[in-house]
C-alpha cells in the first residue's frame, strides 16, 4: 500500500511535468509544417540571405559566422515536411518538400 505523501509527490511530478497543457491541435501543427515546406515569399528572402551571411563566413573563415548562417536559414521547413510526410504517409507532402 502506497503512502498518501508519496501519492502526493506523484500527483505533484506529474502536474509539473505536463506536456500537454499548451499542446497545439494536430491540424494546426500540420497546416503550419504544410506552409513551410515551400520557398515562396519571406522563406526565399531569408534562404538567399542566409546564403550571402554563409558566403561571407567562408570568405572570412569564421565558423561563427557560417553556424549563424545556419541557424537563420529556413531549410528546417522541407526537412520537418519530409519526417511529417514520412510518418503520416503523405506522399504529396514529401514530394512537395523535395522540390526546392
Amino acid at each position: 500500500m502506497k503512502s498518501p505523501i508519496f501519492n502526493s509527490i506523484k500527483a505533484n511530478i506529474k502536474y509539473r511535468l505536463n506536456l500537454d497543457e499548451d499542446k497545439a491541435a494536430k491540424h494546426e501543427i500540420i497546416d503550419n509544417i504544410k506552409k513551410e515546406v515551400e520557398f515562396k515569399g519571406i522563406n526565399l528572402w531569408t534562404l538567399i540571405f542566409a546564403i550571402i551571411i554563409a558566403s561571407i563566413g567562408l570568405n572570412v573563415n569564421s565558423t561563427a559566422v557560417i553556424i549563424g548562417a545556419m541557424l537563420i536559414s529556413p531549410l528546417m521547413g522541407p526537412i520537418m515536411g519530409i519526417g511529417l510526410g514520412a510518418g503520416i504517409y503523405d506522399f504529396e507532402l514529401i514530394k512537395s518538400a523535395l522540390k526546392i
